[in-house]
């Protein structure tokens, strides 16, 4: 209960901070808050996993629940937003477990016009959420306690990023026996000349090794992306190489590379290209192969059912190959339908045994909707098929290839404004 109650008070005295603030400066400022409700319907039968023949179809509903508390002068950027996630059901009508998270929570502070420094929980996203993503399909979402120096000028955009975790405050030594990295250093450059656009990315995180304190995991991600972009036609593609050290201490040498053509209609977007994940090598045990697609959205990229959400877990080690078909339909000034096909393959061989199993990992068909009921209302959903065989079902460790898999959802977002003191003024 105490939990529950040091974030509510703690949100309270932010905003009656804010307030006065705002009421007292003589400086222009900005104060604004607004919510985001998402109770979203799920039917899973075949969701993650391939399903058996007599698998029971799981139907659920999740809600995320947010405010948003955010204030500007020329001076500082101040935002908070906690959040409460939940399955109906899962808390008693009179339950008292406190659910209330903070979800980012931060101060920029402006030291010029170009340069600001950023500190606090936040979300850290990157090169459309390929390798750094918030991972906002996700109720929780993705975000990182740290710290970012940002300089941008109209064209040229650069950001340095440092995290050091711990889980608690300690009176000695720096002991972090999580899942999660305890080091993390990101470098990002960007720039735009008329119609090209480039980015280059280092990223380096780090995780305790079990039998000691200081000795650490480093891992290092090195790449970048170039892009073509003109009102109707667009061609980007990124490459990222991988090397450091596995959390069982064997070398790393990976890599990733994408591919992506898109060409606009009047009304029809059309899209297709390629991921490939580089996998590991089992005849070689000195160096580990496979690409880790670290902190991204991959919800975004390798097909909505998520068979293969976490690389390179979710493919034994093998790697993936993803070769996808997109259209997207504006039926209206309000609604719009996207299809999606991807054809999945293994990068590198997966072993039965002796035996290396086929490269093919089935296929999936997604289809979703879109109709934006009002300014602060969208209603999403939709439906998705994979067509598993023999070795999805080897890969994923469960399942019977020969019956169908499927899942459906159905998203209510509302995401209205409570208060804007620039509105107000007006």
């Amino acid at each position: 209960m105490f939990k529950y109650l040091t974030v509510r008070y703690l949100v309270r005295l932010l905003v009656l901070t804010i307030v006065l603030l705002y009421c007292s400066a003589e400086v222009a400022a900005q104060f604004s808050i607004s919510a985001e409700i998402r109770p979203r319907l799920e039917y899973r039968n075949g969701f993650r996993v391939p399903r058996l023949e007599n698998s029971e179809a799981a139907f659920f509903v999740s809600q995320r629940t947010r405010l948003n508390i955010a204030f500007q002068n020329d001076k500082i950027k101040l935002f908070m937003s906690p959040q409460d996630i939940r399955t109906w059901g899962s808390e008693k009508q009179v339950g008292k477990d406190p659910s209330f998270g903070l979800h980012e929570g931060w101060v920029e502070l402006l030291l010029t016009e170009k340069v600001s420094l950023k500190a606090g929980r936040q979300e850290m996203i990157y090169d459309g959420h390929r390798l750094l993503g918030s991972l906002n399909w996700v109720q929780q979402a993705r975000s990182h306690d740290a710290m970012l120096f940002k300089y941008a000028n109209e064209k040229f955009k650069t950001d340095f990023a440092a995290a050091f975790n711990q889980s608690s405050e300690t009176l000695f030594n720096t002991d972090y026996r999580t899942d999660n990295y305890k080091v993390l250093v990101m470098a990002h450059m960007q720039n735009q000349y008329e119609s090209i656009k480039w980015n280059a990315m280092f990223i380096t995180d780090a995780f305790q090794k079990s039998d000691t304190i200081q000795d650490l995991f480093w891992r290092y991600t090195i790449g970048g992306g170039l892009g073509w972009f003109n009102s109707n036609f667009n061609v980007d593609g990124s490459i990222y190489w991988q090397g450091g050290k596995t959390r069982t201490d064997v070398d790393i040498a990976a890599f990733m590379f994408n591919l992506k053509a898109q060409y606009k209609f009047e009304k029809l977007t059309l899209a297709g290209g390629l991921d490939f994940i580089s996998g590991d090598d089992s005849e070689d045990s000195e160096t580990f192969g496979a690409f880790n697609t670290l902190y991204a959205t991959n919800h975004k990229f390798y097909g909505f059912m998520d068979y293969y959400l976490n690389i390179p877990n979710d493919t034994r080690g093998g790697g993936l190959q993803d070769y996808f078909l997109s259209l997207n339909y504006k039926t209206g000034s309000k609604t719009s339908l996207m299809f999606a096909y991807h054809q999945f393959l293994l990068a590198n061989d997966v072993f039965d045994g002796s035996t290396a199993v086929e490269s093919n990992m089935g296929g999936e068909i997604d289809l979703a909707f879109a109709y934006k009921i009002a300014p602060y209302a969208t209603l999403n959903g939709g439906i998705s098929t994979y067509f598993a065989n023999e070795t999805t079902v080897f890969i994923k460790r469960t399942g019977d290839h020969e019956v169908g898999n499927y899942w459906g959802w159905l998203m209510l977002t509302i995401k209205p404004e409570l208060f804007n003191s620039k509105t107000k003024k007006k």
